[in-house]
């Protein structure tokens, strides 16, 4: 059986975005691929879209992939909102916002920056 592919809420509005700022754009409907293929005058951008509500995870597949794509020297920017596209596909910096990926513990990161860089003598850690 095969699932049908999961759209984030947002993407609408990104694509019509793109559109009306003359970008041809194709939803990509392959499991671990980026959403969304941006043509315009011989140029060509890559947009792996998330929900800002969501848990703004790449799925394994998509790790993968995404560091072929950067080895090979194509940067594929994550965007939440028709800005953030626009953005991306105009070449301006990227969200500052980083993206987590399903290997990272935020439990473990928010423990080890609470942590003092140093203790005072005597004191134990655990």
């Amino acid at each position: 059986m095969r699932w049908a592919s999961q759209r984030d809420g947002n993407e609408p509005a990104i694509v019509r975005a793109l559109q009306l700022a003359g970008w041809t754009v194709v939803k990509v409907n392959a499991p671990g691929v980026m959403d969304l293929l941006c043509i315009r005058r011989g140029e060509l951008r890559v947009l792996e879209v998330k929900n800002p509500r969501g848990k703004n995870r790449l799925t394994r597949a998509q790790e993968e992939l995404l560091a072929r794509l950067r080895a090979a020297g194509l940067e594929v920017p994550v965007v939440r909102s028709p800005e953030e596209a626009l953005a991306a596909v105009e070449g301006r910096p990227p969200s500052p916002e980083p993206l987590r990926s399903d290997a990272d513990n935020p439990a473990r990161t928010i423990r080890l920056r609470a942590r003092p860089a140093t203790y005072p003598p005597g004191r134990r850690t655990s």
